[in-house]
């Protein structure tokens, strides 16, 4: 047996472990000693109507569960459960006169004792027993000028609905309780708090002043996993009706701007090519595009939201088809700084592949298209009085300020992408690109290979490559950052 010898630092009281039963919940205290959780052993006696008798001489003591003996050893960190050695992460210790286990104990030695499972989710201070349907629900709140997406991540898969209350909405989980991860909720008048409901299976957001109405969108990121975004949205905007601005051309489409060339990287929209009817491109293995190009921009956004703190919005979370012109409008309508739209590329001829990076040709962006990008200038009148002058641009000129940030762009994205995966012959192009005609940002579209070409399109299947593609487009948003920031 591996014997460990302990220089017992201080021990303290640390929060207990919520007990979650079928009959209900009860804490169980935690002991943290030399900075590990420990539990005293007659504390779990109580919990789970164990007995224990200590063998002075021996230095050990016998659990009994269920006609089943568990023999500790002090100091030693192999115990035997009903014969059998069950190693723990650290040793049970005496001290004080009472009995300490390490809280891997349960799960890992008394589980087997008791026939029953244990699953102890440490971070969220839970002990779950038996085959409860605990979910593990991540929230997250983000806010935009005149909007806020509640999501709740759930894991694994749950079904979900939102009631709507006086003053709140009600989410009703089917489970017999949650593992929840709220976060603290910034002034912004749409939600005041999320928290925990009356039950244990829903969670309550409580909405501010500025709440009129909500649409609840449900998708499924991955097999394991589902997603509820909740979609908070006011009555009327915070600027009085627009008057008519000058009538443009029929079937033109107006931007309004919230800022000139960007300063700054905030706010990242991805956009995942095609999607419901749209099934984009097909490779001669059946590989369709808009599936790839989903998996891809949710590994993206992972990255960068964990890496570079940044928000992002994906155009579409599921399986759905989107214009091209709305893929753009809702790049404008969440205030982005970058827009990167993904696809996968096609040609007639087999042995075409590598990827390429694409950003918009303007026809007749020369100086005077950018000055009438940057012309078109009308003024609001505002709630409470007064006015205030907004840019209104047309939506085939929303695209021109931004040329030369789009160039800069795409050109770190081939630099990104040329050491992790095959680039084409011709790796950054312009072209007259529709879903780029739009952006009111610096954007660019990126065909991360062809799936015409067989052995490409085998790659581009893989989450090897997929996960290359992410890391360099991560990798082409740092350095356009720090361009942004110089």
């Amino acid at each position: 047996m591996l014997v460990i010898g302990l220089s017992f630092l201080a021990s303290a009281q640390t929060p207990p472990l919520t007990v979650i039963a079928r009959e209900g919940r009860k804490p169980l205290p935690v002991t943290s000693i030399n900075n590990q959780d420990y539990i005293a052993v007659d504390d779990i006696n109580a919990a789970f109507a164990t007995t224990s008798r200590e063998d002075r001489l021996a230095g050990g003591l016998t659990m009994t569960a269920r006609g089943r003996s568990i023999v500790l050893t002090e100091n030693q960190n192999v115990v035997s459960v009903a014969g059998r050695l069950v190693t723990l992460p650290a040793p049970p210790v005496r001290r004080d006169g009472r009995w300490y286990v390490p809280a891997d104990f349960l799960p890992r030695a008394l589980s087997s004792a008791l026939d029953v499972r244990l699953d102890l989710r440490r971070s969220a201070r839970l002990l779950i027993v038996g085959d409860l349907r605990v979910p593990r629900v991540v929230s997250r709140v983000d806010a935009g000028a005149n909007n806020v997406a509640v999501t709740l991540d759930i894991t694994p898969n749950t079904e979900a609905r939102v009631n709507a209350q006086q003053g709140r909405l009600v989410v009703q989980f089917d489970a017999d309780a949650l593992d929840l991860s709220i976060p603290l909720v910034s002034t912004q008048g749409f939600v005041q708090t999320i928290a925990p409901g009356d039950t244990p299976q829903t969670v309550v957001i409580t909405l501010g002043p500025r709440y009129a109405t909500h649409r609840v969108t449900a998708s499924q990121p991955d097999p394991a996993s589902g997603r509820v975004t909740i979609d908070l949205m006011p009555a009327t905007t915070d600027v009085a009706p627009v008057p008519a601005p000058p009538s443009p051309a029929p079937d033109t489409r107006l931007v309004i701007p919230t800022q000139g060339p960007s300063t700054g990287l905030r706010t990242v929209v991805i956009d995942p090519g095609h999607g419901g009817d749209e099934l984009g491109t097909q490779g001669p293995k059946g590989t369709v595009e808009k599936e790839i190009t989903l998996s891809v921009a949710r590994r993206l956004r992972t990255l960068i939201e964990s890496r570079l703190g940044l928000k992002v919005f994906l155009t579409r979370e599921d399986d759905r088809t989107m214009s091209l012109d709305d893929r753009s409008a809702f790049a404008n309508n969440h205030h982005a700084d970058v827009f990167l739209s993904i696809h996968a590329n096609y040609a007639v001829r087999p042995a075409l592949k590598g990827a390429e990076v694409y950003y918009l040709t303007v026809e007749r962006a020369d100086e005077e298209a950018r000055k009438k990008a940057a012309e078109n200038a009308t003024t609001l009148p505002a709630l409470g009085g007064g006015s205030r002058a907004i840019d209104l641009i047309l939506w085939e000129t929303a695209q021109a300020r931004y040329l030369e940030q789009s160039a800069s762009l795409a050109g770190f994205i081939e630099q990104s992408l040329r050491p992790r995966v095959e680039m084409s012959p011709r790796p950054v192009q312009q072209l007259p690109l529709r879903v780029l005609v739009g952006a009111n940002m610096p954007a660019a579209l990126v065909e991360i290979g062809y799936l015409s070409n067989t052995d490409q399109e085998t790659q581009l299947g893989t989450a090897a490559y997929q996960d290359q593609i992410a890391l360099a487009l991560l990798d082409a948003l740092t350095k356009f950052r720090e361009f942004l920031e110089h």
